[in-house]
């Protein structure tokens, strides 16, 4: 019997509070998000490391603020997205305790450099990509340093059909998923079928009709896991964490591109270190070691994570964390 909590931490990208259906008075469902707030601990003052990605990610796997990291930017091409290789990831540190570790989906801490690779930072096994967008159908996927180019599926159903099969392979034992939805970052890509609901009610452009479209379809991706976690017996004693890096891209036009849209009143958006550009979700379910649905008002801040799993799984801190 797994004794060890697993952790399955889940990060979408450009994610705002507007973007969860149970906080967008009914403009956009979100039913597996939703019953995961109404199952899980709420944190309604939660914030990110950074209004842009590559920081927000170094300080969430690094539990240091960015600029200690070597990741103060998302200029991939410059290396000033990559996490300094004196750096310690949370996987790094559960991997060394026994752990089973995997990176499914979106890396954008050492795009270029093979030194950076997930691999070479705690990750036994990654799939996904490692600079700071994808095509969703057109993609090319780095498997623990192999590449393989699209089969025409859309991504997120990949990267959870990815998820999915680690949870089988690793189900007897703990392990640490993180999976890093690039959803609903841009381009911004959905199936006809789902972005056709949200233009036929005439309250939405194309963008944000695409955009809530692609979350939609997160949303259903993201039940798939949740429902492999259960078959497997595993769902008391997993923490699960859904959150986003930071908030909403908005870019506003007169036009179809226009991305602005409903974030529960918050000023400001990715890019801003206003709440807008910083304060994202964060739900926390674990039936074995915290009494659901509940509603957390302290602060909490993305640095907080590292230290907090580790105490909840029994593993020591860092010296110098």
């Amino acid at each position: 019997m797994n004794q060890q909590p697993n952790i399955v931490l889940i990060v979408a990208d450009d994610m705002g509070y507007g973007d969860f259906g149970v906080f967008n008075n009914g403009s956009l469902q979100t039913p597996t998000l939703d019953r995961l707030v109404s199952e899980s601990v709420c944190l309604t003052q939660h914030y990110s490391a950074s209004p842009v990605c590559a920081p927000a990610r170094a300080g969430l796997l690094t539990g240091r603020y960015p600029h200690r990291t070597g990741a103060i930017s998302v200029m991939e091409v410059r290396g000033q997205d990559r996490l300094a290789l004196h750096e310690v990831t949370l996987a790094d540190v559960l991997k060394s305790a026994g752990y089973a570790t995997g990176l499914i989906g979106k890396w954008h801490l050492g795009a270029i450099d093979p030194r950076y690779h997930p691999n070479a930072r705690g990750f036994d096994e990654f799939i996904g990509f490692r600079g700071g967008w994808s095509d969703y159908y057109d993609w090319t996927l780095d498997t623990n340093g192999q590449y393989h180019k699209s089969d025409g599926r859309y991504l997120t159903d990949v990267f959870t059909e990815e998820a999915v099969q680690f949870v089988q392979r690793h189900a007897g034992e703990p392990f640490f998923l993180h999976l890093a939805y690039n959803a609903p970052h841009s381009p911004f890509q959905a199936p006809d079928e789902e972005v056709k609901p949200f233009l036929e009610t005439g309250e939405f452009n194309w963008a944000v009709s695409t955009i809530y479209a692609m979350i939609h379809c997160m949303d259903r991706e993201l039940e798939r896991l949740l429902q492999e976690i259960k078959r497997q017996g595993i769902e008391d004693n997993t923490i699960v964490l859904f959150t986003s890096d930071n908030g909403p891209q908005f870019h506003a036009t007169s036009t179809d591109l226009d991305t602005t849209r409903f974030n529960c009143g918050f000023a400001g958006a990715k890019m801003y270190v206003y709440e807008g550009g910083i304060r994202v979700p964060m739900v926390i379910r674990w039936p074995d070691g915290l009494d659901g649905g509940r509603h957390f008002d302290q602060m909490v801040h993305f640095v907080d994570w590292m230290p907090t799993l580790l105490a909840a799984v029994g593993i020591e801190v860092p010296r110098d964390l």
